[in-house]
């Protein structure tokens, strides 16, 4: 990932990406029944793919699916991915559809419902990469993505990032209602960026991390950090040393075994 830090630097200063606005019907097909009454809390699934590489999309999609899989949640999935925009299967990650996807968290999950938001990209001190299909990439910086996730204030949420140096986006993102998750702490790379790789190193241990049923995020998040570890021991990289933060008022969540 180290690759992308030349040129995020550059680009710290800009403003997200524009993109091309999502039809109706690619918006409305991941929402599908999903505002009937529920006996279960729902889990609003926001997964984004900032960037253009099968491993960005997978990371978030596959996620989706085995929360669907194994959570007690009834899990509602709100993709957007920036994999080919000419043959997509979801929306572009741009502005506009972000906010769409908060929106329609922050609207309709209740009291008892919680909100995830996971994000794969590459990543430096401070910032996201964001790119679509061949374009020039773009930064995502700590303070924009806390304006955008802003809607879900109010929402237990659980934000998890899979990205280089993804640590140094906790304080920006850090609030009571909110257990944050990183691959990455604020000055360590994280790693399984290649091209033709299926998924990050982190995105990996997730799939077997809530791979298994009835575990806490407590629980999961030791798992993740522990694979990670033995991953990153197995090809000498420097560890990555994955990161957790909890606010004070979501304890319960990061203990209760729902996934």
């Amino acid at each position: 990932m180290r690759r992308l830090l030349v040129v995020l630097v550059a680009v710290v200063g800009l403003s997200g990406c524009a993109g091309q606005v999502p039809t109706p019907a690619l918006f409305a097909a991941q929402q599908t029944a999903t505002d009937r009454a529920q006996e279960r809390p729902r889990l609003f699934y926001i997964g984004l793919a900032l960037y253009p590489e099968g491993w960005s999309e997978n990371d978030v999609v596959e996620l989706a699916d085995a929360l669907q899989r194994n959570s007690q949640f009834d899990v509602v999935p709100l993709i957007a991915s920036n994999l080919d925009p000419a043959r997509r299967r979801y929306p572009i990650a741009a502005d506009s559809v972000i906010a769409r996807l908060v929106r329609s968290a922050a609207d309709r999950a209740a009291r008892q419902d919680v909100v995830m938001v996971h994000i794969s990209t590459h990543g430096a001190r401070g910032v996201l990469a964001r790119q679509i299909g061949d374009r020039p990439p773009t930064a995502l910086t700590a303070a924009q993505l806390a304006r955008q996730l802003a809607p879900l204030a109010d929402q237990r949420t659980v934000i998890i990032i899979s990205a280089c140096y993804s640590g140094s986006l906790i304080s920006a993102l850090r609030s009571p209602r909110r257990i944050i998750i990183t691959a990455a702490r604020s000055d360590r790379s994280s790693f399984g960026c290649d091209p033709d790789s299926r998924h990050t190193y982190f995105g990996e241990a997730e799939m077997r991390g809530f791979g298994e049923r009835d575990r806490s995020l407590r629980q999961i998040f030791s798992a993740i950090r522990d694979d990670v570890a033995r991953m990153e021991r197995e090809q000498d990289h420097t560890p990555s040393e994955p990161q957790v933060s909890v606010g004070a008022e979501v304890a319960d969540l990061y203990d209760a075994p729902l996934f």
